[in-house]
């Protein structure tokens, strides 16, 4: 199979946190490790996205007129895509939210809980290089939220082929219902791309405590992203440089997964 041929097909997440080795293991020789999703985690997702369904100033109040939705917390993939070399690609993930602004334009939003306070004498502050970080961090996956969203894939035979669904009927019944998904999250130009920290206070004077339960107020703060489709095309492209290579890159020894994996390895020359 040529570049030309082969189609990858992108999370938005792997662009984060970005090891070589780790992804190339994954897209070649489907080798991931996915951690463990704890129910609390998604529970407290779920509690975010709900808060900031409706008025998009919920999130900030000097975002334009704009209502938050939901994309539905389903998998979707884009059109097939290419990068700068003309490789073809999709992106395949699930977004927390997109705005849809009264004037056409689009807002593409990432809720992140994260420790990003720090204590001092008054109160709790924003490490704002620590902000600045996650930022550069979630900066790819914004942008390939985008572009999902924006080319979404609406192919029938593409569509009906990821059905689980049976009979025929329940086949095209599931394929109309995916379609609509699609025209209410589909978005055009974006206006803005950013992320919700989402910090819980635990200092005890912001606890309520009743009987068998607490309650925790949470804090957020809003952080725009800077909207650069160029430079992250520049990305995918060298993602995709990466996944053309004849032998894998070496292990990272910065990343978790790959220290594991030299360990293990080694055990067992």
């Amino acid at each position: 199979m040529t570049e030309k041929d082969q189609i990858f097909n992108i999370r938005p997440s792997a662009l984060s946190y970005f090891c070589p080795r780790c992804a190339y293991d994954s897209q070649i020789n489907d080798l991931e490790y996915s951690g463990i999703s704890a129910g609390i985690t998604q529970t407290l997702d779920g509690i975010e996205k709900n808060y900031f369904l409706g008025d998009c100033k919920k999130i900030d109040v000097s975002l334009d007129e704009g209502k938050v939705i939901d994309p539905y917390n389903i998998t979707f993939y884009s059109k097939v895509l290419l990068d700068n070399k003309g490789r073809r690609f999709r992106i395949k993930g699930k977004g927390d939210a997109i705005i849809k602004f009264k004037d056409g334009t689009c807002g593409i939003i990432d809720y992140k809980t994260s420790k990003f306070k720090k204590r001092n004498k008054k109160d709790y502050q924003f490490k704002e290089e620590h902000l600045e970080k996650k930022i550069n961090e979630y900066d790819p996956q914004l942008h390939a939220y985008y572009l999902l969203y924006s080319n979404l894939e609406d192919d029938h035979v593409f569509l009906k082929s990821l059905s689980s669904a049976k009979s025929e009927n329940a086949i095209e019944s599931s394929l109309q219902k995916k379609l609509e998904q699609i025209r209410e999250i589909s978005v055009g130009k974006p206006k803005i791309f950013g992320l919700v920290f989402v910090y819980p206070e635990t200092e005890e004077e912001n606890l309520r405590i009743n009987t068998n339960s607490i309650n925790v107020n949470f804090s957020y703060k809003y952080c725009p992203v800077q909207i650069n489709l160029g430079n992250f095309m520049k990305k995918i492209t060298s993602y995709l440089d990466l996944m053309f290579e004849t032998s894998p890159p070496i292990r990272n020894k910065k990343c978790e997964m790959c220290k594991f994996l030299d360990k293990y390895d080694n055990k067992n020359i």
